[in-house]
């Protein structure tokens, strides 16, 4: 077991699976390498990204309670749990008050140690390595004379959740209210201001911000029709008010009820539950009208970032609702994680301020279905002969040649490059998969007539009945949709709008049926020229 009982430590990836084997599981209990029989379990917490988890265990001497931390690469099983270690881990701690910032690097706990501002302080260490900086207190205004424990973030980092109570000791609190701050430009936090009574009835705890960053999950012993001890309840965010809590059946039961998570899928729970012989951690179903939006995540990687010295933009647009739901910078190392609720479509850039260099930009439509996780890979470097850039948000009208005006940002971006690169000719390429042709219009797409001429040598008849032969000129018309020419010229026509010269601009199209279970697609890319 963790640590002198000898067990494996795997959590095998079905932690986060959303395969249909699960999907219609009530209860999914975590594997036997984490929950022997023989050992307590409590207070599961996983990462937004469901690659960290910090947890309560008996594994311990004496059996004292004692927190574990785990993490995984996203492509591997999980590392070996190894216990917090005592600068992050004291008899002064509130046993249940850790948590993790969405990304796992971040520990957040509550302690009674000095230098604090007052009571239990919440304190924060960043994971280093293998180990765990020095913690650093949240300091006033997050933390009071009161005692704060219990924060969770949104994915932006730039809401915080977290309770604020009368009393605390190591095993427990009462008379807390749930307050959230917003984080400033600057770093530095406004001031904590309390949710609404409606949320707050005299003991609300451990709140914890899902990651779709309006659905808030809590415990109350004080809501009327209570199991018994602390219930869980969710509220959601809608228009800047918080609605009247529901409580959480599917995972209430007449014990206290109160130390859960919800990683970035939002489709279970996970809690500690009854075992055969102990406490265990298990994943409850939560039933479709109670689940949070699903999120999902964008891991990215600037590519030929080494040694640059070009600053890199990071953005995400909501497409549907017409606005910027994100922007930021890569870290040191060019990689970058984003998270897409589901329901909307969204367009990620990435964009260097030197208009010579290569941007990229690709959109993501998740209303329909969604991946838990998407991989991209960012080129950002000088533009060169010969080189790509796939335009994936240039559309065009359903029976037309139009350009639709999500594709007007794109194409800002590409004038800019052109103009950026002078001395350079490029082309515009459009190719379209799934052609159709017919003899008669027998259907909405094919708008565009060709006309085929043949000359055929027919018999006639001529007034003295004499049998002749007469040249002819057969005309057949053919429908079809094949506008990429039309699609070409606007796109040619919308850059020269930009400014771009059309001396510097030429184009190539092609057209070809669709192939087995294919559905048509017309791809516009644009490329330098060698």
């Amino acid at each position: 077991m963790y640590m002198n009982i000898k067990y494996s430590w795997v959590l095998v990836l079905c932690l986060l699976s959303i395969s249909e084997t699960f999907s219609q599981a009530a209860k999914r209990r975590l594997p036997s390498s984490v929950n022997h029989p023989a050992i307590n379990h409590f207070a599961p917490f996983m990462s937004v990204d469901g690659d960290a988890i910090v947890f309560l265990s008996d594994n311990a001497e004496d059996y004292v309670l004692t927190p574990f931390y785990s993490s995984r690469n996203p492509r591997s099983d999980w590392k070996q749990p190894e216990a917090l270690p005592k600068t992050l881990h004291t008899r002064l701690n509130f046993l249940w008050g850790y948590t993790l910032s969405p990304d796992g690097r971040f520990l957040y706990f509550s302690t009674i140690k000095s230098p604090g501002v007052g009571g239990y302080d919440m304190w924060f260490s960043e994971r280093k390595g293998t180990g765990w900086a020095q913690p650093i207190n949240l300091a006033a205004p997050l933390n009071s004379r009161s005692n704060e424990a219990c924060a969770t973030l949104t994915p932006d980092l730039k809401t915080i959740y977290f309770m604020r109570c009368e009393q605390m000791d190591q095993q427990g609190a009462s008379g807390c209210v749930i307050m959230s701050a917003r984080r400033r430009s600057n770093g530095q936090w406004d001031e904590p201001v309390a949710l609404p009574a409606s949320v707050n009835t005299g003991n609300s705890q451990a709140p914890r911000i899902l990651a779709d960053a309006e659905t808030l999950i809590f415990s109350s012993d004080k809501f009327p029709g209570a199991r018994g001890g602390m219930d869980l309840y969710v509220t959601r965010l809608k228009d800047g008010t918080w609605t009247n809590p529901v409580a959480l059946e599917f995972a209430n039961t007449t014990e206290n009820d109160q130390f859960v998570s919800v990683n970035g899928v939002g489709r279970y729970l996970l809690r500690d539950a009854p075992g055969s012989r102990k406490r265990e951690m298990a994943e409850y179903l939560i039933p479709a009208p109670l689940r949070p939006k699903g999120m999902m995540r964008v891991e990215g990687m600037i590519a030929g970032m080494e040694g640059s010295t070009v600053p890199v933009y990071i953005s995400v647009v909501d497409l549907i609702a017409g606005y910027r739901i994100f922007s930021g910078r890569p870290d040191r190392g060019g990689a970058f994680k984003l998270y897409l609720p589901e329901g909307s479509q969204y367009e990620v850039s990435v964009d260097p301020e030197q208009s010579n260099y290569m941007f990229y930009s690709r959109k993501f439509d998740l209303t329909d279905s969604i991946e838990q996780v998407v991989r991209i890979s960012a080129p950002v470097k000088p533009l060169k002969k010969g080189d790509e850039i796939e335009l994936s948000q240039v559309e065009f009208s359903e029976y037309g040649a139009e350009l639709l005006p999500g594709a007007e940002n794109e194409l800002k971006k590409i004038a800019r490059l052109i103009k950026g690169n002078f001395g350079m000719q490029f082309e515009i390429q459009v190719t379209m998969a799934g052609y159709a042709e017919d003899s008669i219009q027998s259907m909405p797409d094919l708008t565009e007539v060709r006309y085929d001429s043949s000359w055929t040598t027919l018999d006639e008849i001529d007034s003295l009945g004499q049998l002749y032969k007469r040249d002819t000129c057969m005309v057949s018309m053919l429908f079809h949709n094949d506008r990429t020419v039309a699609q070409a010229e606007n796109v040619v026509a919308y850059l020269m709008g930009q400014g771009v010269p059309g001396s510097r601009m030429t184009y190539f199209v092609n057209s070809r049926p669709a192939l087995p279970e294919e559905k048509k697609k017309i791809l516009v890319k644009v490329r330098a020229l060698p």
